[in-house]
């Protein structure tokens, strides 16, 4: 269950007769990648950052950058990206992998309603059937978590 608290309307101040305030603040809490966050409603809220990203969601967009960089020939291997980008080819490899699995588990990540999985797991050997990298998730094609 995510815990949320959603209000509406505009900050408030309350002036006690004490001379105390308090501020009552219009803020939403969510669960994202496992932690709560507090975050602004939707029309007080910027555009989301790169900052906002789970580490997991930049992970995936890297892995089709580098793919798109193979698919138009612009680098000719792994390890060309690795040299450029100043990392390791096994760890370019792991990353390329992650564009490999099942649709459901790509907009999970994306919509972060997947678990909290490690990047290793996923783009380490991920099996070649996408109901295949589902079980190995825990996960049914609803992306609803199995008990």
């Amino acid at each position: 269950m995510k815990p949320m608290l959603k209000m509406a309307g505009s900050p408030n101040i309350i002036v006690t007769s004490d001379g105390a305030l308090t501020v009552i603040l219009p803020v939403s809490i969510t669960r994202r990648a496992g932690r709560k966050r507090i975050g602004l409603p939707k029309d007080v809220a910027a555009a989301a950052s790169a900052s906002d990203l789970t580490s997991l969601q930049r992970a995936l967009a890297r892995g089709f950058r580098w793919r798109g960089m193979l698919d138009s020939g612009e680098v000719a291997s792994a390890k060309e990206i690795a040299e450029r980008e100043s990392t390791d080819n096994s760890y370019v490899g792991r990353i390329i992998n992650l564009t490999l699995l099942a649709p459901e588990i790509i907009a999970g990540i994306l919509d972060d309603t997947v678990p909290d999985v490690q990047i290793d797991r996923l783009g380490m050997s991920p099996p070649l059937l996408w109901q295949d990298q589902l079980d190995r998730l825990g996960l049914s094609p609803g992306l609803a978590i199995r008990s």
